[in-house]
């Protein structure tokens, strides 16, 4: 079988391996680099940036720490190649437009590739606003700001979700005065209201600036900085604007008319990521679901392996979320507003941070931990934390969450100590007021 995949990032480049490994001639085309946004110009050179200025112990050089970014990309991609080389993926690096079901055009050579198969995991981009549009100098998309060359005085960033809060917490370590603006009512506005309400607070904490429940009004491009007017009739100034309110679909590649694209420009996909025309399968954020690069790796293996005569379901009702802000978020399950509008009558656990030996001793006594049950029936049905290793700590509740734990189950397991696992054993014995630390 012949099979081609068009687009080389998190969900791209998977379901190439997986349709290798299965027995498959796979070509696998990309434009530009191995590894998409995520590697490339998101998660990894994020969290590379974060980690670095979190501990650095001087002053911030931009250069080196670009440079130290640049050494972890270009590892991580080195690897990817190998891997992809040695599997057997034929990488062609090309722009390329599907023209028919069968056939895709390479618009650098002119050629054509025929494919008995073909999955299109050809991602997003930061999307625009009409009043914001990007001139890469001082109204920027994440992927601009990669292209700077000094640390801004000031920065603000349209869209408090995880993208902008990310980004907040790394200007903030920047030295640059930050100010966050948001539409909706809060910060984070897709997570838990207890945890956007703590992470606000981290915010207030470190004068890192935000304005909920607003629009912009009026924006002004002066000499060295832009003024923008808000709906609540303040007025912010800044060196620069980074617009963080979503991701567009890259689907301009499709040239038929035959694959059924959605209103907001994504492919259309049944839950075995294929599309309305049978030989035609799509994965990660082109697909519209959610935009997370771990989720993208399951959709590809489900594409992948449903490409290749297989029969496999992707299932959405257990993923684990992830932020890295001014403390780290982790996320899965029903957020509380949720349980309870699904009429489920909840319980809630809660242990912060500040109760334990282990945040403590690394200095990071931020946060808490929360798991929500069915008081009926005793079973986990979601779980939200801010704090240190949130991102690391929430799998554990994802299992629970995931194989409908119930919390008694769960409450006498004992976590060793002196760790920050602990706080999830605590959380969870505060369901039945069991919490040995928590102080009342």
């Amino acid at each position: 079988m012949k099979a081609t995949v068009i687009g080389g990032g998190p969900a791209g480049y998977v379901s190439a391996l997986v349709m290798r490994r299965l027995g498959a001639e796979v070509f696998l085309i990309e434009k530009e680099e191995i590894g998409g946004t995520c590697l490339n110009r998101g998660c990894i050179p994020t969290k590379t940036i974060i980690h670095n200025l979190k501990h650095a112990c001087s002053s911030i050089d931009l250069e080196i720490l670009m440079e130290k970014k640049d050494k972890i990309v270009d590892t991580q991609k080195k690897g990817l190649m190998m891997l992809l080389k040695q599997t057997g993926v034929k990488i062609v690096q090309s722009e390329a437009e599907l023209v028919n079901p069968k056939t895709v055009f390479l618009k650098n050579t002119q050629e054509t590739i025929q494919a008995d198969k073909i999955i299109i995991a050809t991602g997003s981009r930061p999307r625009e606003l009409p009043m914001l549009n990007f001139d890469g100098e001082k109204i920027l998309s994440s992927d601009d700001l990669w292209m700077l060359k000094k640390i801004p005085k000031s920065i603000t960033i349209i869209g408090a979700g995880a993208i902008g809060c990310e980004f907040a917490w790394i200007f903030y370590l920047l030295g640059s005065k930050v100010t966050l603006v948001e539409l909706m009512p809060r910060v984070l506005p897709m997570e838990d209201e207890d945890v956007s309400k703590e992470v606000e607070k981290l915010f207030k904490k470190r004068k890192i600036e935000f304005y909920t429940a607003v629009k912009i009004e009026d924006l002004k491009k002066m000499d060295n900085s832009v003024q923008i007017t808000l709906s609540n009739g303040k007025i912010v100034t800044s060196e620069i604007v980074l617009v963080s309110v979503g991701r567009a679909f890259n689907t301009e590649c499709i040239k038929t008319s035959e694959i059924k694209i959605g209103s907001k420009k994504e492919i259309v996909v049944n839950e075995r990521m294929q599309s309305n025309v049978e030989n035609i399968f799509a994965a990660g954020d082109v697909t519209g679901q959610w935009l997370l690069a771990h989720v993208a790796y399951r959709e590809a293996e489900v594409a992948a392996k449903n490409a290749m005569g297989y029969n496999e379901k992707m299932d959405y009702s257990v993923i684990p979320s992830t932020i890295f802000t001014v403390s780290e978020v982790g996320s899965v399950g029903l957020k509380e507003k949720e349980a309870t509008e699904k009429g489920i009558n909840i319980k809630k656990g809660i242990f912060p941070f500040r109760a334990s030996g282990k945040a403590h001793i690394i200095e990071e006594i931020d946060g808490f931990v929360k798991v929500i049950a069915d008081r009926d029936s005793d079973t986990i049905v979601g779980a939200h934390i801010v704090g240190a290793d949130a991102s690391e700590l929430i799998h554990e509740l994802a299992v629970a969450v995931k194989l409908k734990a119930k919390a008694k189950q769960l409450k006498d397991l004992i976590h060793s100590h002196p760790t920050l696992s602990e706080c999830v054993g605590e959380a969870l014995k505060d369901l039945f007021d069991e919490a040995i630390h928590k102080i009342k």
